[in-house]
């Protein structure tokens, strides 16, 4: 069995400075708790809790972090930072992930992630809304298999779970909104 001593263990803080610098975010500040990781209604599609990505982050630990399906199955909905005793925004933490992610071109160890997060923000652009019978056919579409569920669609319209055709909803404003993020970013 290999001794690692204390001072062979380096850490690499320019990750965790750079989530910060873009999120104004200090994942230093995530003790461990795991309140973000027993609230998250994905966690069980995730490869590794909220809480390890924070870990990983401060690790400098970057291809566990980016590789993992985490980031892409993250639904954005609050409900890790509404619980973190720290107050991190883990949310806006991940979003600055998938940012960094798409900038550095790293794939996934799932690479259908990226392609369904990017289908889901160009249906809200130009919709205004999601479109989940769109959203589903665009993904196996893009990935070879045009007809994978479409039994299982059928039967979701014919129960009316499931609407054929998209609405709209403010779909100019949502455009506009968009087009200004673009230029802020510039």
């Amino acid at each position: 069995m290999k001794v690692v001593k204390q001072e062979d263990i380096k850490l690499d803080s320019s990750f965790a400075e750079e989530i910060a610098r873009r999120s104004s975010e200090n994942v230093f500040l995530c003790y461990q708790c795991r309140k973000c990781a027993s609230g998250c209604p994905s966690r069980m599609f995730m490869d590794s809790t909220p809480t390890e990505l924070m870990r990983y982050a401060q690790l400098g630990m970057i291809d566990e972090a980016m590789k993992k399906n985490t980031i892409w199955y993250c639904l954005s909905c609050q409900t890790c930072s509404t619980r973190c005793p720290q107050d991190i925004d883990i949310a806006h933490v991940i979003d600055t992930m998938r940012i960094i992610v798409q900038e550095r071109k790293i794939r996934a160890d799932d690479n259908k992630l990226p392609l369904f997060n990017r289908l889901w923000m160009t249906m809200i652009k130009y919709m205004g809304r999601a479109y989940e019978a769109g959203l589903v056919a665009s993904l196996n579409l893009f990935t070879g298999r045009p007809t994978k569920d479409m039994a299982l669609g059928m039967k979701m319209i014919k129960k009316g779970k499931l609407k054929l055709f998209p609405s709209f909803k403010k779909p100019f404003a949502t455009m506009r909104m968009f087009s200004r993020a673009r230029k802020l970013k510039k």
